[in-house]
């Protein structure tokens, strides 16, 4: 495979992003992705986007990766012909050679800026996001993509029928095969899916990735939110989730600690009502939960 790298800073430092372009070797687009970093330099924004390139390629399993990016910089460093002076990008530069040594055999090529202009949109995208004044000052109206388009396509709605329907009856998050095979769509098709589902807030994808993280009320990965129905066990992303995965899968226990005294926490539904009190404490105000839904 054939990654893309670019990344960039208004300011240096200002609103930072990057964005990686995967291409198969005659070119085919694999998959592309960007991510807004908040206020960075140039450097450590290029280095942001080897690094979700080298992961990229190691959640994959490929062992053999070439890189392409139009900074001298960074694949003179990542050669070994620079040294590495700068202490903030020392940390960047030996996560970046350990991440190629896991994937195996990783080359480096600087292109210019012509060669590499995939990955120079996908970054300004990115730097957009980030300096966007909505960005600072989130607003109580739906997103714009959700405002124009009333409906799901026929795909987004099956693909996210379906990562509902895998959570309830797995209690984990499809990967992108099983849900290319159980909607009958290519893998590329599904990934477009997955982050139009994503931009309306339908669900969360892992950064840089097309990995499902949250489907909300679930999560994809173990959380102190345990859920406990139908003698399955489920992962909520927060107290207020695990209401709501007892809502969709019926009577069960989701379990907690408060975080304040540590006393445990119990919510037990049975036959659709809810047994005992208590009090949901929001941390951050809901008009606020989707600048980092994560953290949330």
């Amino acid at each position: 495979m054939i990654a893309y790298v670019d990344g960039g800073s208004r300011g240096n430092p200002g609103p930072a992003g990057f964005g990686v372009r995967i291409e198969q070797p005659d070119g085919t687009l694999v998959e592309e992705f960007s991510e807004s970093i908040g206020t960075a330099t140039n450097n450590v924004a290029e280095y942001r986007g080897l690094i979700a390139a080298l992961e990229w390629a190691k959640r994959h399993d490929q062992t053999t990766l070439h890189v392409r990016s139009d900074s001298l910089l960074l694949v003179q460093q990542m050669l070994g012909n620079y040294k590495v002076k700068n202490e903030g990008l020392q940390p960047l530069h030996a996560k970046a050679r350990g991440l190629a040594r896991d994937v195996g055999r990783v080359t480096f090529e600087h292109v210019g800026r012509s060669l590499n202009a995939h990955a120079d949109r996908l970054a300004n995208e990115a730097m957009d996001r980030a300096s966007s004044p909505k960005a600072q000052t989130p607003s109580l109206q739906p997103p714009a993509s959700s405002v124009q388009r009333d409906v799901l396509s026929p795909l987004e709605r099956n693909v996210r029928l379906f990562v509902y329907r895998h959570f309830i009856e797995t209690t984990n998050a499809p990967d992108l095969k099983t849900i290319a095979d159980a909607v009958g769509a290519r893998a590329l098709e599904v990934i477009g899916a997955l982050h139009a589902l994503a931009d309306l807030h339908a669900l969360v994808l892992a950064p840089a990735t097309s990995a499902i993280w949250m489907a909300h009320p679930f999560s994809a990965v173990p959380t102190a939110y345990p859920v406990i129905a139908n003698g399955k066990r489920y992962h909520a992303n927060c107290a207020w989730d695990a209401a709501g995965i007892l809502s969709l899968v019926g009577d069960g226990d989701a379990h907690t600690r408060c975080d304040d005294c540590g006393a445990e926490l119990t919510i037990t539904v049975r036959g659709g009502t809810i047994d005992g009190g208590g009090v949901v404490h929001y941390v951050v105000p809901p008009r606020r939960f989707w600048e980092n839904v994560a953290f949330t």
